[in-house]
């Protein structure tokens, strides 16, 4: 889903849409690592699009950047359960998307790959 963008939650801009895509057509989840086919993913949102964190003195978005590629099953404990529940069993978001983030031909730079591995320690 495409949401129109606005000053507090700005659209996804074109490195994040490409590393969405790679996550789509890489068809693995992040969470348990299924191999679920093309575009079978649900890209998921770990901290909410619009999520900004300090790096030092630099207010940084991570939201569209720290996303993960689920299968239903995975997603189903975040939106059922908890996202505890799902960090009990696979880990923390940060770890899970560094995993991930190695594999992606699309590099973010260096204040947001440290702001989203920062994110929740």
């Amino acid at each position: 889903m495409q949401r129109p963008s606005t000053r507090q939650s700005p659209a996804a801009d074109k490195i994040a849409k490409q590393h969405m895509q790679w996550i789509k057509e890489r068809g693995i989840c992040a969470g348990c690592g299924v191999d679920c086919g093309y575009g079978n993913v649900i890209v998921h949102h770990c901290v909410g699009s619009a999520y900004k964190i300090h790096v030092g003195l630099e207010r940084v978005l991570i939201g569209h950047a720290f996303v993960l590629g689920l299968c239903q099953s995975c997603d189903d404990i975040i939106t059922h359960g908890t996202h505890q529940a799902f960090k009990d069993l696979y880990g923390d978001y940060a770890d899970i998307w560094a995993v991930q983030y190695q594999q992606s031909p699309v590099k973010f730079g260096e204040l947001i790959v440290r702001g989203i591995l920062m994110c929740g320690k």
